[in-house]
């Protein structure tokens, strides 16, 4: 241990002697700072992960300590994120080490700090870095460097129910659709993967189940989502048959689930939303 930290000694001993700038160039090699990547690491109707990999060089023949990193994420030029990184490992010599920056950001916050990224689809983003190095003839020095690039805004979608519509009625079936409405703001196409639904009518179950397969939801569109629905039960016929011959308004509940997610964004988490949804109606075509 003792043979390894002599040429450190041995160096910081000289610069404190010898006492200039000059000098120390010519004794110690400065490390390098600079960022390895910076990456989007997950993504939801939330916010996004991101994980920035600092690169730090010793081209000393001698092991370094580690140095303190302070970091400032800015958006729009506005900070957003800082923090410190610590490493308690050494950088060995004559070679570089990578360490991980995990950082999230949520789309609320980028809000408040910058409303007009409201309508964006891209957030600009910069990360600066300040490196300092726990040794005597590095004191005072800060080592800096900086990364840009942009951030996905996901935009939540928007789902409705647009009501229920009678496509015929007669003495041994009743036909009707049910719509949805899903308001894509994104610049890409959603997928809706599942859509459950249940729907009620005065408080008795008339229909159960779900849309047909995946649907594709284009980018910057509102898109209809119908459902068309058979009742064939006898009872059930009749039932509504004289309601619509008595001209009555009924109320109903659409209840259930759909799933959507974003095409060709793979380490996207699906959305799920929760519906019930409620109204009257004319048993009319």
């Amino acid at each position: 241990m003792k043979n390894k930290l002599l040429p450190v000694l041995l160096v910081i001993t000289l610069a404190l002697v010898l006492g200039t700038c000059e000098s120390v160039s010519g004794i110690i090699a400065e490390p390098s700072l600079s960022f390895d990547s910076v990456s989007v690491t997950g993504l939801n109707f939330s916010g996004a992960d991101m994980l920035a990999k600092i690169s730090v060089k010793n081209d000393n023949p001698f092991p370094i300590p580690f140095p303190e990193i302070d970091w400032n994420l800015f958006i729009r030029d506005s900070s957003f994120l800082s923090g410190t990184v610590k490493n308690n490992n050494k950088i060995a010599a004559n070679s570089s080490t990578i360490v991980e920056l995990p950082f999230a950001v949520s789309y609320e916050g980028l809000y408040k700090t910058a409303a007009a990224l409201l309508d964006a689809d891209e957030a600009p983003y910069r990360v600066d870095l300040g490196a300092r190095f726990p040794l005597p003839v590095l004191s005072g020095k800060t080592f800096t460097t900086s990364h840009s690039g942009l951030i996905p805004m996901i935009k939540m979608p928007a789902l409705s129910f647009s009501g229920v519509r009678f496509n015929s009625l007669s003495a041994s079936r009743v036909e009707f659709i049910l719509t949805w409405l899903v308001d894509n703001k994104n610049a890409f196409a959603l997928n809706l993967d599942k859509l459950d639904y249940a729907f009620a009518v005065n408080n008795t179950s008339w229909a159960s189940g779900s849309a047909p397969g995946r649907l594709s939801i284009p980018a910057r569109r509102t898109t209809q989502v119908p459902i068309t629905v058979n009742i064939n039960s006898l009872s059930m016929v009749q039932e509504i048959a004289a309601m619509a011959a008595g001209g009555k308004t009924v109320n109903y509940t659409c209840a259930g689930e759909a799933i959507l997610s974003p095409q060709g964004l793979e380490q996207f988490a699906a959305l799920k939303l929760p519906f019930n949804y409620s109204g009257s109606t004319g048993l009319k075509r």
